[in-house]
Order: C-alpha cells, then structure tokens, then sequence
C-alpha cells in the first residue's frame, strides 16, 4: 500500500508548493529523484490524492471539496461528437446553462448550449450543425437577439476567448473557471443570470469544489475582469488559497 504520511504533515496548510512536498517526503524518510518526485507528483495529482489551486500550488482535498465534473447532456455529447468528426483541429468548448442550476437560487427550466470556437471559423461549424439542428443555432448572436430567438436546447455559437482555461480530460468542456468568470464577463450570460446571483454562485463553487486561482484570475485577466471578481470574492467573504495571480 503506497505509503503517504508525508501528507499529514501538510493537511492542515491551506496550500503548499513543490517544495513544501518534497521537503514533507524526505522527513518521512523518502529520497527520490527529480524524475522520480515528477512522477510522484503527478500520480498524486491523478489519483485525486492532491488537487492543484494555483501556479506551484497545491492542496489536499478536504471538508467535502471534488474536482469539478459535470454529467453532459446527450445534446453536449452529440454536438461534441459531430465537430470532432468534421472538424478534427477545431479548438472548442461546451458549456450548458444547465450548469448554473447547483450554484444559483433561480433554476434553470430549459437548457441552452453555448458552443465557443475559434475566431473566423464560427461559420463552418454553423453550416455542420444546421441541417441537424435546424432552427437551433444562433450565430454571433447580439444580446437582443438571443433573447427574441431563445427557445429550449438553442445552440449558441460564439468566439473563443483565445488562453480560454481547457480541461485535461474533456479537452470541450468548460472548465469551472472559465464558467465563474464568462458568467460576469460575457454579454449573453450576464444578461441570462442576475447579478444578484453572483454571491452565491462563486460561495458554492468555491465551498464545494477546489478552485485553480491562478487559471481564474490569469483568464479573468485577459478579460478584463480580474479586478471584479477579486472584490466579489473578498465581499463573499471567501479566502483564496493562494495570492492573486
């Protein structure tokens, strides 16, 4: 049974680096390479064992923290599916609005897709899901047109925020950062949740899952809303992790 100690001395610390680890490993007698503690690490890593926070930040899972997953409708799949076999480079990510209905207080009733792709090629992945999906895609829409066209399961297809945060896993679905920051960030969203949710959607996010800091503000960042979220957090009353990216 692999033998892991070392991680108690480190439990109670909020989050720990690279070295902190190494240093907790040879306190309880193990040596290794650089090799071997990258491997270690990263093991670690996959086994749910420790959970990155941050840039060299980590901690160890606790009071009911998970990686963020979420079940995919068919819809999601099926899409996904059908860019991959016609559009096998294509950079893409899926995000459903049914998403939000574990973190706000006014549920979700009817789903909505958003389907983020690379600039300038929104129009080839328009013209390979419309015969499909005909009358259920939305291109570029502006904020006034999603609303008068808005109906169940609509597939909405936009620009990718280029450094969007991508998952290992599922390299098309929407990482937790990326959803906390496009909910205030993007018009579309922002016009679909109130701002009175915000609160409680970056409290139940972070008190339930583990968060990367440094993906969340490095993306925030680029769109322009590091500072907002950094105040909506610190007025939540939550504490990061880490320093502020």
């Amino acid at each position: 049974m692999e033998n892991l100690l070392y991680l108690g001395t480190l439990h109670s610390q909020s989050s720990f680096s690279r070295d902190d680890l190494r240093v907790a490993m040879k306190n309880c007698g193990m040596y290794m390479s650089e090799a071997s503690f990258k491997s270690k690490l990263q093991w670690l890593i996959n086994s749910g064992k420790i959970v990155r926070v941050g840039r060299n930040a980590y901690c160890i899972p606790s009071d009911g923290l998970y990686k963020y997953r979420y079940e995919h409708s068919k819809l999601s799949g099926d899409v996904a599916e059908r860019l991959q076999e016609n559009h096998p480079y294509l950079d893409f990510t899926i995000f459903e609005l049914a998403q939000l209905n574990e973190f706000i207080n006014h549920q979700v009733a009817h789903n909505a897709l958003f389907v983020s792709v690379e600039a300038d090629l929104g129009g080839f992945v328009f013209d390979t899901l419309k015969a499909a999906y005909p009358g259920k895609i939305l291109l570029y829409p502006n904020t006034n047109t999603y609303h008068q066209y808005w109906s169940s399961d609509i597939i909405v297809i936009g620009k990718l925020i280029t450094e969007s945060p991508k998952d290992r896993e599922i390299p098309w679905a929407a990482r937790l950062e990326k959803i906390l920051v496009d909910i205030i960030t993007d018009p579309l969203l922002s016009s679909t949740v109130s701002e009175s949710e915000y609160p409680g959607i970056y409290w139940n996010a972070f008190r339930k899952y583990v968060v990367d800091e440094s993906c969340l503000f490095r993306y925030a960042k680029r769109r322009g809303s590091d500072g907002k979220i950094y105040q909506l957090i610190t007025q939540t009353g939550l504490q990061l992790r880490t320093r502020r990216q």
